[in-house]
């Protein structure tokens, strides 16, 4: 669990303890119910008192939910990460129903002999290709090695943050060299541009961009799903290119989805202000809007949720009203597996939140608490059959 995580799952266990939660931040709470043992640093900023009440309030959330009769005094958080990932997610099928994993056998996930292997989530990995066309995996890249292309320095950190720095004695008569960053299916990746931009890569995705930005723009291209936190340039316009959408912005945190294989290109702004031109019309955002844009379509849709589009950014899968091919173009690009259907396509919808750290066997058998819908992990394919 990064820093990051641990700040906000501590500022959101301060803001239950409130009663100022939303539900769907209790919710959110519940799936890392048992983080309090096994992450250490979270209860730092709880004291014994909010500790055990935060515990007895999520508890009693849970209790409310399942068949459990009988709340113990003082729980003990050991083995409660599935039941509580998969006592908060919705199946919805014509009403909104709630299932609990239970420990008795069923029908709904099933491996074929011999014993397979389970499938990891994905990770940190990409890969690095350098302006002459070498190309360095940067999940074998050694944390603070350096590479170095003129007066910029490539480095790792300790956390796995790709930085571009700039040396002192960098010429702007010196040539601009360009790089791309590629992650598989089953990775993920952040970088901090030259220019001091942050941008995350979803799973199969890519960005291009110089090494060195020129005076009086910033110019970068990308294909998959990538978020951007732009360093504020009033001077230098940042501008990213994603097929034919070309998305301009100062400084500001946007979302861009452009997978080739899902035909929309959706634009997600959080904060900030950006300019959009695709096929000869354009748009600006305010907060919370989201562009749609593919074909004929160009639409904005007011007062999106946000988090739930930034949230595989912060390690969540976020269903609403999915369809199952929906849901499993997340799950190919983030296990690396392929799906295939065996009969009819279950036609119903998808709701809830699940941690992208879980097993494929896990989240397989979340998912298969839905109208006897049977799933087969065969390899690295996943056989859907009804």
């Amino acid at each position: 669990m990064s820093e990051t995580e641990r700040r906000y799952l501590q500022q959101l266990a301060k803001k239950v303890l409130a009663g100022k939660a939303s539900e769907e931040e209790q919710l959110f709470l519940e799936e890392y119910y048992n983080v309090f043992e096994k992450q250490p640093g979270i209860e730092q900023e709880l004291n014994s008192g909010e500790l055990e009440s935060l515990q007895q309030l999520l508890l009693k959330r849970i209790h409310r939910r399942m068949d459990v009769y009988e709340i113990p005094r003082r729980p003990v958080f050991r083995g409660w990460r599935r039941l509580a990932v998969a006592a908060s997610f919705l199946l919805v099928a014509g009403v909104t129903l709630l299932f609990v994993v239970r420990k008795q056998s069923r029908p709904g996930i099933a491996r074929q002999e011999p014993a397979i292997t389970d499938v990891l989530p994905g990770g940190n990995k990409a890969i690095l290709t350098l302006d002459d066309g070498s190309t360095i995996v940067l999940d074998e890249m050694k944390k603070d090695s350096l590479v170095r292309q003129g007066a910029m320095q490539v480095s790792k950190s300790a956390d796995g943050l790709l930085i571009y720095s700039v040396a002192g004695n960098a010429s702007s008569a010196e040539a601009v060299r360009y790089n791309t960053v590629t992650t598989p299916r089953g990775g993920q990746y952040q970088v901090a541009l030259p220019d001091g931009s942050r941008v995350w890569l979803n799973a199969a995705s890519s960005i291009r961009f110089p090494t060195r930005f020129e005076q009086n723009q910033r110019n970068v291209s990308i294909t998959g799903e990538v978020y951007f936190e732009v360093a504020h340039k009033p001077t230098q316009p940042f501008v990213v290119t994603a097929g034919a959408t070309t998305v301009q912005v100062l400084g500001t945190h946007f979302n861009i989805k452009a997978y080739s294989d899902e035909g929309i290109m959706k634009t997600t702004l959080a904060e900030g202000s950006v300019k959009i031109a695709n096929a000869g019309k354009t748009v600006v955002l305010k907060p919370g809007e989201q562009l749609q844009a593919g074909g004929s379509l160009f639409k904005v849709v007011q007062q999106v949720d946000v988090d739930a589009e930034l949230a595989w950014k912060n390690g969540l899968f976020y269903f609403k009203n999915d369809g199952i091919e929906t849901v499993m173009k997340q799950v190919e690009r983030w296990y690396n597996v392929d799906v295939q259907y065996n009969g009819a396509i279950p036609a119903k919808q998808f709701t809830g939140t699940i941690p992208r750290s879980v097993t494929l066997s896990e989240l397989m058998e979340m998912l298969s608490f839905y109208d006897d819908m049977k799933c087969i992990i065969k390899g690295n394919t996943i056989i859907i059959q009804r």
